[in-house]
């Protein structure tokens, strides 16, 4: 019985500064899971298409990789078209797309609406989006992996895919779960004096329940819980201020579907690497 290779780990290249990092960050997975790396051009400019512009780019990306890359099999591809479509298309036979937040010329922090920001909330696989300048670093101790954690059982796609990041990178998990309200059903049952202390409760043992199992599946992954109530975003940029990589679910609910999305405002305002993991409408039911 042949097993099928694993698909690739893709990296959108423009010959920014950050999508070189994203490169690396994608080389680096990519070895971690034994997969090959393909760097993807994507050309609006016929001139640039037909001509050897791209190729050398995409050649000094592949020379700058180095020791990063071995010993992972590098390809690339120059398309035409935009690059939210290219690489949205390349989504749907890869494990992985690593991006910068913005490209070259672009503003520090990623718009919504940028490549970033639509592949983010569109692609087929899990996006992971570098901002343009990383802000935080840690002077002393180990960097984490952050997950958000809603305790829906659409969110097993986020938890897996985080807990194997903790695996392979031999680091703790932070499994940040936020709260905002009660039920209708319990405001009822208590009225207008809300036992607060009791919500947490209830709040701090969905946590525990939700990532019962998944800590008997990876069990060398130490992972440390954080209930905090209020806005998700807030308490996920607060809590991956230095970490490793910030874990977040998206919804397909349109391209970021309101003004206040949690992916939204992660996007635009994370110091480190964000994995968007996709979300199917078919699992929320």
């Amino acid at each position: 019985m042949t097993t099928a290779p694993p698909l690739p780990v893709v990296a959108g290249v423009d010959g920014s500064e950050v999508s070189v990092r994203a490169a690396r960050f994608a080389a680096e997975t990519a070895r971690r899971r034994g997969a090959p790396l393909q760097l993807v051009h994507a050309a609006l400019d016929v001139a640039d298409l037909l001509g050897s512009r791209a190729d050398r780019t995409l050649q000094a990306v592949t020379a700058s990789l180095g020791t990063a890359c071995a010993p992972v099999q590098v390809r690339w591809a120059v398309e035409q078209g935009d690059p939210v479509d290219v690489l949205r298309s390349a989504s749907a036979s890869a494990q992985l797309v690593v991006v910068g937040g913005q490209g070259a010329g672009g503003t520090t922090a990623p718009r919504v609406g940028s490549t970033a920001g639509d592949l983010a909330a569109s692609a087929g696989c899990p996006v992971v989006v570098l901002p343009d300048n990383t802000t935080s670093i840690v002077v002393r101790g180990r960097r984490s992996v952050v997950v958000g954690v809603d305790g829906h059982p659409s969110g097993h796609a986020v938890l897996a895919f985080a807990f194997r990041e903790a695996a392979a990178r031999g680091t703790d998990l932070v499994a940040v779960h936020t709260w905002r309200a009660v039920s209708p059903a319990r405001f009822e049952s208590d009225g207008p004096v809300i036992d607060w202390a009791a919500v947490r409760a209830d709040e701090e043992r969905l946590l525990s329940e939700t990532l019962h199992d998944w800590q008997e599946r990876w069990p060398g992954v130490v992972v440390r819980e954080v209930i905090a109530r209020g806005r998700a975003a807030r308490s996920l940029l607060a809590a991956g201020l230095t970490a490793e990589l910030l874990v977040i679910g998206h919804r397909r609910r349109g391209v970021f579907a309101t003004r206040r999305s949690t992916t939204r405002a992660v996007l635009r305002q994370a110091t480190g690497p964000v994995a968007v993991v996709p979300i199917e409408p078919a699992l929320e039911d």
